[in-house]
């Protein structure tokens, strides 16, 4: 772990609101100096975080509420740390459970808690992007993912849910990697100040993390929309779409052939210099690279810089290699020890990043409540396979007590490093038939209750 600098400390204080403000929640996170070699006191702040927050969203979001009551679960219920097993969980399909553009917004308010904030709309017919749009505007940021199953997840955060997230995935960096305020950095996404799209916000923490002046993008000034992710996987909608991207289509190999180029030239001339390099971003656009540097045989000697993946394979999975596979690509061909290669787990619905240590194990920060469930969705114990779920007190926008479709095996602590909590194995792999399943039907049912 880096010592914490006087630049961290600045980093941390900026998302630290004033202590009288505290409410339990804040207490669990603010409090500790460090997340991994601390984490038995973090985790004894844990329980009344988690109440806090369950309390929180069963007065104050109508459809989980009654989610708790079809459950006859209540806040006076849970007493004790064995009984944050009752809490009752949402799947993480519900959140792709929209309707069409002419009532997203009501749906989005259903799912929100507590009062949506008033937006000032043009249209009586919002789109998607217009809603976002209007949200960023009020500091609710409405993130989506990539949608390559044909439908997004939108996840709603307000301020001080946005806030809490990147504290916490600052944590994991500083603590897990070798961190300096002033390497340099390469963003393998599109610019994530012109688009609210998952990944590019995950990744888009690099500039609380590091000097800005110090940050490359691959996609600079590329705005990402809902729209323009439709016509890039040919689900545009109108014959303007459709003319858009056909030319989409057309100039967007165009594009990614110039941006690579440019990536390749950079890690070229911090090879000459002798610099650090940073280079974070999903595999499969790194991979991309790779394979144009080996077709032009270009070899780099990187051994001082760092790899960050994360965000999984996406639209090219055919091409996907497992991670140990992959790391020996990237020694292979920029020189990068694997040791220095770190890849992370992150959904848009959880307010932390498992990142992994030099032993490739993702680490689990100690305020997520992390547990792996049987087909008939009941816990099962360490090093024992099943599916992924947690339960996040951090988000005040939405219940962050989630089940996820991604199977999982969790391990009471790191099998190579020293750092303390449990991890998960090295590779995360989808749940075969998890759509529909479990609470999910439940969810959908309550949701045509509250309409």
């Amino acid at each position: 772990m880096s010592p914490i600098s006087k630049d961290v400390a600045a980093i941390y204080e900026k998302f630290i609101p004033p202590k009288q403000q505290w409410n339990p929640v804040d207490t669990a996170l603010y409090n500790p100096t460090t997340f991994f070699t601390n984490y038995k006191k973090v985790q004894e702040l844990l329980f009344p975080a988690i109440k806090y927050s369950f309390t929180h969203h069963y007065k104050n979001n109508t459809l989980y509420n009654s989610l708790c009551k079809s459950n006859d679960i209540t806040p006076e219920r849970i007493k004790t740390q064995e009984d944050i097993l009752k809490i009752p969980l949402v799947p993480d399909t519900f959140f792709k459970d929209y309707p069409d553009d002419k009532n997203f917004l009501k749906w989005l308010s259903t799912i929100y808690t507590g009062e949506i904030p008033k937006l000032k709309l043009q249209s009586p017919r919002p789109s998607h992007d217009e809603v976002i749009e209007a949200m960023n505007k009020l500091k609710v940021n409405i993130m989506f993912t990539s949608g390559t199953s044909g439908k997004f997840s939108f996840i709603p955060r307000d301020a001080t849910s946005w806030s809490r997230l990147n504290y916490n995935a600052i944590h994991s960096v500083v603590e897990l990697m070798n961190y300096d305020y002033n390497d340099t950095v390469l963003l393998l996404i599109p610019d994530p100040r012109q688009t609210n799209l998952t990944i590019a916000c995950l990744f888009g923490i690099a500039f609380e993390l590091y000097n800005p002046k110090n940050i490359n993008i691959a996609l600079e000034k590329t705005k990402i929309t809902t729209q323009f992710l439709r016509m890039q996987q040919a689900q545009a909608i109108g014959i303007r779409e459709k003319i858009k991207a056909k030319a989409l289509a057309q100039l967007g190999p165009i594009v990614q052939k110039k941006s690579d180029k440019r990536m390749i030239q950079i890690m070229q001339q911090k090879q000459k210099e002798g610099k650090k390099l940073n280079i974070a971003g999903p595999p499969f656009w790194l991979n991309r690279i790779l394979e144009r540097m080996e077709t032009e045989g270009i070899t780099l000697k990187l051994e001082n810089s760092q790899v960050l993946t994360g965000g999984g394979w996406k639209a090219e999975e055919d091409k996907r290699s497992p991670e140990n596979a992959f790391r020996e690509k990237v020694e292979k061909i920029l020189g990068i020890p694997q040791h220095q290669y770190h890849d992370v787990y992150a959904m848009s619905e959880c307010s932390s990043v498992f990142l992994s240590c030099e032993g490739h194990y993702k680490h689990i920060p100690p305020l997520i409540y992390p547990l792996v469930l049987d087909d008939d969705l009941q816990p099962l114990d360490y090093e024992e396979t099943g599916r992924f779920a947690f339960i996040d007190p951090l988000p005040v926008s939405y219940p962050g007590f989630i089940i996820t479709g991604d199977q999982v095996k969790i391990y009471p602590h790191c099998p190579v490093c020293e750092h303390e909590g449990p991890v998960l194995d090295i590779e995360v792999t989808r749940m075969p038939g998890v759509e529909g399943r479990g609470c999910a039907a439940v969810m959908a049912d309550l949701m045509k209750q509250e309409e």
